[in-house]
């Protein structure tokens, strides 16, 4: 058998264990979720969608609002985030993160959804140090940042 033959039988492997022999996530999609970051309603172009109980947030809306850069390389699929001098490194399709140089363990893999990566939301908001908090009553993801977190209290009058 031939270099050629033996690659072409390794896919065929690969797609049929893949598809029928490992079992396959369950994506919910969560249309009614509202996501905020400081207070502010963060708008996307893609609901939030739930795999394995895990929520996955499309990566530039959210985390654009934490003034984090995203950068995206679509030959390697994967996704850049920078804040401050905190960088992690995602891959499509990976539930590994490369954060600072150290590779840490998602509960779920990053994914694709109507063109859009979809990160774990709270591994990533922990991750650059940010409170998440679910509330079930109203459907509301609440994120605070280090940066309200740390902020000064209003103080009343004496």
């Amino acid at each position: 058998m031939n270099g050629k033959n033996t690659l072409l039988i390794i896919a065929a492997l690969v797609l049929l264990i893949n598809n029928y022999l490992l079992p396959q996530a369950k994506i919910v999609i969560k249309e009614r979720v509202t996501i905020t970051v400081d207070k502010t309603v963060v708008r996307t172009d893609v609901p939030p969608i739930s795999i394995n109980s895990r929520t996955l947030v499309p990566v530039r809306s959210v985390f654009e609002a934490f003034s984090a850069e995203i950068g995206w390389f679509p030959r390697e699929r994967r996704v850049f985030i920078r804040k401050d001098k905190q960088v992690i490194w995602l891959h499509i399709g990976d539930a590994h993160a490369k954060v600072d140089g150290q590779i840490l363990t998602l509960d779920v893999p990053v994914v694709i959804y109507r063109g859009r990566a979809m990160v774990p939301l709270r591994f990533l908001a922990e991750t650059l140090g940010a409170v998440v908090t679910w509330d079930s009553k109203t459907q509301t993801i609440t994120i605070v940042t280090p940066e309200q977190t740390s902020s000064p209290t209003d103080k009343q009058p004496n």
